[in-house]
């Protein structure tokens, strides 16, 4: 099947429908049975090399808030230089799960960022390498497997290119065959547009007229895995083609991509690279949608409201507590009759503690996350982002090299001043023998 059409007969030809497939959620943890509720039917698929996220401070802040402008609702990033591996919440609600080194070096790195809503839908997620992760969706019909990957410069060592080859080809071949399978990231790969050589793999649409030898690897790895090269199928402007652009601004690629199950190629609706999001990287953001109904489990009940036991440490409160409770348990005469049943006595007496707990010591209040960033360093990084969507100019690149070096002095000084906060409230803390509900407010 040719998956070279226009825009136009592609979007025509997107809402077919799915075999339908069983549904395999292993996060037994939660205890959530299988998804009921459908999410939506078009899902915003992304990847970005975003050139380190631990460089400073307000690299994560930046983030989200081009995850949030752009819409973005699945995003795969490359080059994090986050160590380890392991999840944290965002400040918009999205979750990133990352995988890096496990020798602690800041290098490489790639990661998965899900939205507030999307986040229900995951299965589970694999941290294989600094290069390769994987991760599992609910969808309508069927599953959704979205592998990230961060393959080898073209200046790199045959060996080291072979061994991720390698890596990810099992990888790849490890993941449920029924699955729609999508692959994200930076391949650094320049692939042509011979189409009739690799027939389902590419389109007519690259940027590129040759393929370099990190392309040539990419296109036998995608007709092994029956995968559609996303990015060559649609006619765009040069510049929405291109994913990287030297420092100089002389040289522009296109080496990230967005791949797609070429079953299921004519659900993928659109993908061009967005060259306004700015996180201070060479590396334009490449934006796609796919038609796809995600689903997710039953929204959990709010959690229930606490007493502020904590208040219990002072001498006070707590011998103002022992004797409400204690009147109170005189006053219930229900509580001492041997007729009534044991559960309603228990409910009387659960009651009776809940409403002296609240009245005594209050309700525990949520401590508001405090913001890292001030208000000067948003500034910057606002300007900073408009001059980004300025032409590229040498007068431009000046601008913004200048405001770059702003946001770096800035974020170091709002760096100093959070860990000296921090430090006053641990200690005032640890005065109060409260330690433990201030690092877990901090985790």
């Amino acid at each position: 099947m040719s998956v070279c059409g226009s825009r136009k007969s592609r979007r025509k030809h997107c809402n077919y429908k799915i075999p339908s497939s069983d549904f395999l959620f292993v996060n037994k943890q939660t205890s959530i049975s299988n998804p009921v509720n459908i999410v939506k039917n078009k899902l915003c698929i992304s990847t970005w090399n975003v050139t380190s996220l631990v460089s400073n401070s307000s690299k994560l802040y930046q983030l989200e808030k081009s995850f949030d402008e752009y819409g973005l609702e699945l995003l795969g990033v490359t080059e994090t230089h986050m160590p380890g591996s392991g999840n944290q919440t965002l400040g918009n609600g999205a979750v990133l799960m990352f995988s890096g080194r496990a020798d602690g070096v800041r290098r490489s790195g790639v990661g998965i960022i899900l939205s507030k809503k999307m986040k229900n839908s995951l299965i589970s997620y694999t941290p294989v390498s600094d290069r390769v992760m994987t991760a599992r969706l609910h969808s309508k019909h069927i599953n959704i497997s979205v592998t990230v990957v961060y393959a080898p410069t073209e200046d790199a060592e045959p060996g080291t290119k072979d061994a991720f080859h390698r890596e990810l080809n099992d990888v790849q071949s490890e993941l449920p065959a029924h699955d729609i399978k999508l692959v994200l990231g930076d391949f650094n790969a320049r692939v042509g547009r011979d189409n009739k050589a690799h027939p389902g793999v590419i389109g007519t649409h690259s940027y590129h007229m040759e393929s370099n030898d990190n392309g040539k690897r990419m296109l036998d790895f995608c007709a092994m895995h029956q995968l559609t090269i996303g990015v060559t199928l649609f006619e765009h402007k040069d510049i929405h083609k291109t994913t990287w652009r030297s420092p100089n601004g002389q040289t522009v690629t296109q080496i990230d991509h967005i791949c797609i199950s070429k079953r299921w190629s004519h659900s993928l609706l659109d993908v061009r690279s967005m060259r306004g999001a700015d996180i201070n990287t060479t590396h334009y953001l490449v934006r796609g949608y796919v038609s796809v109904k995600l689903k997710c489990p039953e929204k959990r009940k709010k959690s229930a409201r606490m007493p502020a036991l904590e208040y219990l440490r002072d001498r006070t409160k707590n011998n103002e507590y022992s004797n409400k409770i204690a009147e109170k348990f005189n006053d219930c005469q229900d509580l001492h009759s041997e007729n009534r049943p044991l559960e309603e006595k228990w409910k009387d007496l659960k009651e009776a503690i809940c409403d002296v707990s609240f009245d005594v010591l209050g309700e525990r209040s949520r401590k508001q996350k405090a913001e890292h960033l001030s208000k000067e360093t948003k500034e910057l990084l606002k300007e900073r982002g408009e001059i980004k969507k300025l032409p590229i100019t040498d007068d431009n690149r000046s601008k913004y090299s200048r405001i770059n070096g702003l946001v770096r002095q800035s974020c170091k000084k709002d760096d100093n001043s959070w860990a000296a906060r921090v430090a006053g409230e641990l200690e005032e803390a640890a005065k109060q023998g409260q330690q433990r509900e201030y690092s877990n407010s901090y985790q």
